[in-house]
């Protein structure tokens, strides 16, 4: 069983810059590598760090220039924090753009932990990680039907740059698991065919993810465009999107149909390949 949020953050501003990346490190780790996996919390999230405390790295604004977008403000304190040995980034401070700056301004603690997957509340859909039973954090619904095994919780939005005349439109689509939202009883976590369902409602997440991607790039957005057309554009295929949740609903039984199952997870294989241009 799926449920389903979406959001969307769209931005107009007439000015940008570049982020000014700094750190204090007072506990050095071995690095990791450019491809290791950096989790990234929220200010909101709580955290027991059951790790090292590695130090400090932080985000400014550095002047008029672009590429200061969250995202991309994100992906460089993520290789800072691989460089000191970082696998865990903790926002404590989180200042959007305003009067005075149109930079994302962050600042975080970085940890080195045993196992980041305990600390995950949310996991963004990539090809190389599926889904565990130990990625359902949420407890059961006592008053759903009794029937019903286990519930995911998926979306996907977009958010843009902060763009002006001489600026091109960036656009930033992510799909993400809500791990303590999602749920499984307990009793059916021996359940491989249940898991491949599970993991069906988040890769078509992804399908969807990748056709608003193409669409949005297809639009050519500009500073006179982006707010009305990417807003209609994101709801027409988050309406497509919803419809065809409901249809492997129906058509696998809840994944209880095992040949229309298989026949699903291949057509949806099929479309994530044709779609593969617009991975994010």
């Amino acid at each position: 069983m799926k449920t389903l949020f979406y959001f969307a953050f769209l931005t107009t501003i007439f000015y940008s810059c570049s982020p000014k990346i700094g750190s204090t490190i007072t506990s050095r780790q071995a690095p990791l590598s450019d491809t290791d996996f950096v989790l990234v919390l929220q200010q909101q999230d709580n955290f027991i760090n059951d790790g090292i405390e590695i130090g400090s790295i932080k985000s400014g604004d550095n002047g008029l220039s672009t590429n200061c977008t969250y995202f991309e403000v994100v992906d460089k304190l993520k290789q800072l924090a691989r460089q000191n040995g970082g696998n865990i980034i903790k926002i404590i401070e989180h200042k959007s753009p305003d009067r005075w700056s149109s930079c994302e301004r962050l600042t975080a603690k970085i940890y080195r932990v045993p196992e980041f997957r305990k600390h995950e509340k949310e996991i963004e859909w990539t090809k190389n990680r599926k889904l565990t039973w130990e990625d359902f954090k949420g407890t059961p619904k006592s008053t759903l039907n009794p029937e019903v095994a286990a519930q995911t919780y998926c979306g996907f939005g977009f958010q843009s740059n902060y763009v002006n005349i001489l600026t091109k439109t960036k656009i930033f689509v992510t799909n993400t698991f809500n791990c303590n939202l999602s749920w499984v009883r307990p009793d059916q976590k021996d359940r491989a065919d249940l898991l491949e369902h599970e993991q069906g409602h988040f890769d078509l997440c992804e399908v969807y993810a990748r056709q608003l991607r193409k669409k949005l790039q297809e639009k050519k957005l500009t500073v006179f465009n982006i707010n009305p057309d990417a807003d209609i554009i994101f709801k027409d295929t988050y309406a497509l999107y919803l419809d065809r949740q409901e249809l492997y609903e129906k058509e696998t039984s809840h994944g209880l149909n095992r040949q229309r199952q298989i026949e699903w997870t291949t057509t949806i294989s099929k479309e994530l390949n044709e779609l593969s241009n617009y991975t994010k």
